[in-house]
């Protein structure tokens, strides 16, 4: 019985699969969208936690293609006429060999056999021509697939759709020529799909190569992110990234980049994996992907972010990108792919733009010659310094002297839905006196008492000065160089659905809270930071807190890359951003409203279109300061500015 496989299922598979079969006829069975069959028939409890996934075709085509089929097919079409290149060609084709370490119910699997068997027949053909033979003895062989997968009953859904896809291949090799049948009976042994934790298993072991062996991993790992894993997986996510700072933060799929990019290493060995665009952007660039180049591979080619949808009863799309990698020496040539779009590119960076691999740190003062960034002004008073309108005005109406004693208060949430917020602002030099007023002393002794029954030391230390803000951020030594100035504030968190982050120019007498602040700040570098090139920096180098942009003067801020802009060109940006700024007033409503959410997946909502106008005028100003001739997208923007950035971090070092 060499060559062949004895195939037992557990129970629970045995009966899913024959209560699946009677939904519909094995003949018209999609061995592909077998696990999607299944799940319509699964238990809730089952489905929910199955490692199963179901991707479609054109998706599972836009890995497979440039990693390995497109290469095949080239060859072909070189080959056609020459019958030695033809044999050549399918000794090849029988010699490469094909993992998915988290394959699910095997989708990669099966549509992978099933090309390498068509691309075989049509050889088959070809070599027909040429010596007239009707013998087709198939080369490629189930036992050339191998798979990882957690859950036993996937494993078992993926052997048995590769059985079905097998003889369906064969059924249609015997319909293009004729009364030719392989046995499908007993059973081809599959290579190896192996039950187990992907993390904790040998790869090589499972399939052993050497350095010339043409071995090709691909698939769809799970994509938990950092902060949304079980504390489970942190065991398994611990000896593989541990060693990184921070490594807690990094998504579940970083650990199937890095194991591969160890198992290609020094070897023609390739890997192309569907991943969140997550591991392209923000901090976790900079903690991934230097563990992956240290490994001696690169990227060679990459799909920028899309909707990656699948064939499962309830399908849900979420946005990745899908990355490709070989061993540098290997790799003749990178393309980079944007919708429809392909681009022959020297080098793509790890944010998937074609430049140097490039990589933004944080840096904790401004490289670029702005003025300082620096969070607000943090209160730890449960609320008891804060006062709404109308308390604001009670006090007022009692006590008119309190006065000097109040400012306005403006965070994130003020600043986007225009509320009107108020705090007591006291210092070494006027505490005293203001305690004369019942209401504010009344207020100082709640802030005492919150700080005191705080579990943090840090918080209780305060106490001491419980009359004034626990931290007053850059405020304080700006107040002592000048009475008025100009504050931008920069919202921490903000939609990534919006074109523009808003932010805006207040005056000295309004103190921020949980925002970013750039106090003395000119009005030319609002409409900088308000322009579209900020936001391709911004949207790829800052980090996310669910589906929102994080603002962070340390990744985003102080690495922005700024060119010399001349006094003119500051009057340009000056004027526009007045514009913009006199727009939003006269249009009303909120900063919220204004902006909208037009790149919302539900319910987007339009940004005002006299605004979106304004802000798409000063984009072209600020353009020109950049390149003389007009960007053709973000991803051009952004190349631009990662090589800025790369030769401010040369000057400084």
């Amino acid at each position: 019985m060499s060559g062949y496989a004895l195939v037992v299922f557990s129970k629970k598979s045995r009966n899913l699969i024959i209560e699946a079969g009677e939904l519909i006829g094995w003949d018209k069975v999609n061995p592909d969208i077998l696990g999607s069959m299944l799940q319509a028939v699964a238990s809730e409890d089952k489905r929910s936690h199955l490692g199963m996934h179901y991707t479609s075709v054109p998706n599972i085509m836009k890995v497979i293609n440039p990693l390995f089929l497109d290469d095949l097919h080239e060859e072909f079409e070189k080959a056609k006429g020459n019958e030695t290149k033809l044999n050549n060609l399918l000794e090849r084709m029988r010699k490469m060999k094909f993992m998915d370490p988290a394959c699910g119910s095997g989708n990669f699997l099966i549509i992978t056999y099933k090309e390498l068997r068509r691309l075989e027949m049509d050889i088959f053909e070809e070599l027909g021509k040429i010596n007239n033979s009707t013998m087709y003895v198939p080369t490629i062989d189930l036992g050339q697939f191998y798979g990882i997968e957690i859950e036993d009953f996937a494993v078992d859904v993926t052997r048995l759709s590769l059985y079905i896809a097998d003889h369906q291949m064969n059924l249609e090799l015997k319909r293009r020529y004729g009364d030719y049948l392989r046995e499908t009976l007993p059973l081809h042994k599959v290579g190896d799909i192996r039950c187990g934790n992907a993390l904790r298993l040998d790869w090589n072991e499972i399939l052993p190569h050497e350095k010339d062996d043409e071995v090709y991993l691909f698939g769809n790992p799970p994509y938990k992110g950092g902060k949304s894993q079980p504390k489970e997986y942190k065991k398994y996510t611990e000896p593989i990234i541990g060693h990184i700072k921070g490594w807690k933060n990094l998504d579940y799929i970083t650990c199937w980049f890095i194991l591969g990019s160890k198992y290609i290493s020094n070897s023609k060995a390739k890997l192309a994996f569907v991943t969140t665009n997550s591991i392209t952007q923000g901090e976790q660039v900079s903690m991934l992907w230097p563990e992956v180049y240290k490994n001696n591979v690169d990227i060679d080619f990459a799909y920028a972010s899309f909707k990656w949808g699948n064939n499962a009863k309830k399908n849900a799309g979420v946005i990745v990108a899908i990355i490709g990698l070989s061993d540098k020496k290997d790799i003749k040539q990178r393309k980079l792919f944007n919708g429809n779009k392909i681009r022959l590119v020297d080098n793509i960076s790890p944010y998937l733009t074609d430049g140097l691999n490039v990589i933004v740190t944080k840096s904790s003062k401004p490289i670029n010659n702005l003025p300082l960034m620096s969070l607000g002004n943090m209160a730890k008073d449960g609320g008891n310094f804060m006062l709404n309108k109308g308390e604001k005005e009670q006090l007022l109406y009692e006590y008119p002297e309190a006065k000097k004693y109040i400012k306005k208060i403006m965070g994130s949430k003020e600043l986007l839905n225009n509320i009107s917020r108020y705090c007591i602002w006291l210092d070494d030099g006027n505490y005293t006196e203001a305690m004369s007023i019942p209401f504010i002393k009344r207020r100082i002794e709640q802030v005492r008492k919150f700080r005191l029954d705080s579990t943090a030391q840090s918080t209780r230390e305060a106490a001491s000065y419980s009359y004034r803000f626990k931290q007053r951020g850059h405020y304080d030594e700006v107040v002592k160089l000048k009475n008025k100035f100009n504050v931008i504030i920069v919202p921490r968190v903000t939609s990534e659905s919006r074109l523009y982050v808003p932010m805006d120019m207040l005056d000295a007498n309004t103190i921020v809270s949980d925002s970013m602040a750039i106090y003395d700040a000119p009005l030319w570098l609002l409409g900088l930071l308000e322009s579209r090139m900020h936001m391709a920096w911004l949207r790829n180098v800052v980090g996310k807190l669910g589906t929102s942009y994080r603002y962070s003067s340390v990744l985003t801020y102080n690495t922005f890359p700024v060119p010399d802009l001349s006094t003119r060109r500051k009057r340009e940006i000056e004027s526009l951003i007045a514009d913009i700024l006199d727009i939003r007033e006269e249009e009303g409503g909120t900063l919220a409203e204004l902006y909208g959410s037009p790149l919302a997946a539900k319910n987007p909502k339009p940004m005002n279109p006299r605004l979106l106008k304004a802000h798409q005028e000063l984009d072209k100003v600020v353009d020109r300061a950049y390149k003389s001739t007009d960007f053709k997208d973000d991803n051009e923007r952004l190349a631009l500015l990662l090589n800025m950035y790369s030769e401010m971090i040369g000057k400084k070092g």
